[in-house]
């Protein structure tokens, strides 16, 4: 009440009366200093303005602020894509942008306080900007690429961790600017105008895909089971609900700022990088099996790692001293921890299989979404039997693989168009009939050491195959079955899909 009387007081009094009088050196003085103190004040907030929102548009604020943001912030460090800020991608220029970010940040910085949201964050991010306005920023996939080479090193499970290498060549293809002729290959899928319609929110399960013709029609492909129960009516429910996807850069890389390898790939690199030693007996295998198993927490995880040393103390390797021995299952335990603690994130629910990488075929469908032999042109009379092709070769070359000694396997040299009889990808089994004069000339191209290649021979497929090749996948297990069929051929015969090889 006193506060009151004394402000009701001075109200009756009357304000006091501030007069500038700028003949006076002391009043001139006053003036200077005020406008100084608030143009300090002023440059203090600008710059303080201008931090906060570059802080608010750099990486380190996405990726540390909010917690649910680690996984993606640790995998984007080592990501490819680590010097780029993830507003380039997430947030784009402009105030429009700018401004619908702060609204859908303020929206997410609700649910961190309150503990509403998703786990994990959900993948793909559906209203991300197109690749257009992103990715070809720096990348230029309508400019022809040529053919890269790419070696894979990988392992074996036996006891030695027999080193295998892997050979192939990736067909670029892409758009000739200077022509406009557009090539096969992997970036013929950005070139042309392809659509699709997802039936899943992780756009895994492809039920239509559409391809834009020269003349402007539509060139449609079904999934066959659709066909076959008679529902094709959804293709103009999503054309009139616009959610029909045109297809870019990103349904393709769609984890390449966030990748998470999957066991056998980190595992197989750290054995190449001699952060896990190669002389382990079975490491390889026992690594892959700790870092698939499914744990409750990190804690959980690390006491399956540490039970490799209880394993090792009952391995005998002569030809290493104890204390070698210690050091090396101390070093694969500590490694191992490390892939875990940057693969795994229990309290995200989020591990290597929680987001499925569509760059690849392994060990997600990835390219056999939409080329798995399944996708059907369709006629007046019904199906016309041709197909999305599920024929490797359209993307890259047979891999040559040397595996142990044989490491180096000469690969085959693409120079113009191949033979007719290589039209066919089925040439890669009907090639065993060739004479010994036609194998003269397959040497013209492919070298005479090419068929050491492991991937192809020293399989002995029993002759009853068909019926017997149940029990062979549970003894050889899918590093070999894979190598040629891929799991993706599974489906059309087994239409549930398959168990693990245990």
């Amino acid at each position: 009440m006193f506060i009151i009387k004394r402000i009701q007081n001075r109200i009756k009094k009357g304000w006091p009366t501030i007069t500038i009088d700028l003949r006076k050196r002391s009043h001139r003085m006053k003036l200077g200093l005020g406008i100084l103190g608030l143009l300090v004040v002023a440059l203090l907030v600008l710059v303080g303005g201008v931090q906060s929102f570059m802080y608010s548009e750099s990486s380190e604020f996405c990726g540390t602020i909010c917690h649910s943001m680690d996984p993606q912030w640790v995998r984007y460090q080592a990501s490819p894509h680590a010097k780029v800020e993830c507003a380039q991608c997430h947030v784009g220029p402009g105030a429009a942008s700018f401004i619908q970010s702060k609204i859908d940040g303020t929206r997410q910085l609700v649910g961190t306080i309150t503990g509403d949201f998703s786990r994990p964050i959900k993948s793909p991010v559906h209203n991300l900007r197109p690749a257009r306005e992103t990715c070809e920023g720096c990348h230029s996939p309508t400019t022809f690429k040529d053919n890269i080479v790419k070696t894979i090193s990988h392992y074996d499970n036996d006891k030695e961790n027999t080193p295998i290498q892997t050979t192939l060549i990736l067909k670029m293809g892409g758009k000739q600017t200077s022509t406009g002729a557009i090539g096969d290959g992997i970036h013929w899928h950005v070139s042309s105008e392809v659509y699709y319609i997802p039936l899943d929110e992780q756009r895994q399960v492809i039920a239509w895909v559409g391809i834009k013709q020269d003349d402007g029609s539509m060139k449609e492909y079904f999934a066959r089971d659709l066909v076959g129960m008679g529902q094709t009516a959804f293709v103009e429910k999503a054309k009139a609900d616009g959610t029909i996807r045109k297809l870019d850069c990103i349904d393709c890389h769609n984890r390449t700022a966030h990748y998470i390898p999957f066991p056998e790939q980190a595992v197989d690199k750290a054995i190449t990088d001699d952060l896990i030693s190669s002389d382990l007996p079975f490491i390889r295998t026992k690594a892959v099996d700790i870092l698939k198993g499914k744990y409750a927490t990190e804690e959980e995880a690390y006491a399956a790692i540490d039970g490799l040393s209880k394993y090792y103390d009952a391995q005998p390797m002569p030809s290493v001293s104890k204390e070698d021995k210690e050091k090396l299952v101390a070093d694969a335990i500590a490694e191992l921890k490390k892939q875990y603690s940057s693969t795994n994130f229990p309290y995200m629910n989020l591990t290597w299989d929680t987001n499925p990488n569509n760059e690849r075929h392994t060990p997600s469908l990835g390219c056999f979404r939409c080329h798995d032999g399944k996708h059907v042109v369709i006629d007046a009379k019904g199906t016309d039997g041709e197909t999305i092709s599920a024929e490797c070769n359209l993307c890259h070359t047979v891999p040559i693989v040397g595996r142990g000694t044989d490491l180096l396997v000469e690969a085959p040299v693409i120079v113009g168009e191949p033979p007719v009889s290589h039209a066919k990808f089925s040439w890669t089994v009907q090639h065993r009939n060739v004479t010994d004069a036609e194998k003269l000339e397959c040497f013209n191209c492919h070298g005479q050491s090419f068929c050491n290649n492991g991937a192809c021979h020293n399989l002995s497929h029993p002759v009853d195959m068909l019926f017997t090749h149940a029990t062979e996948y549970q003894n050889k297990g899918e590093q070999v079955c894979y190598t040629c069929h891929q799991n993706i051929f599974c489906t059309r015969c087994h239409p549930a899909g398959i168990l693990k090889n245990p």
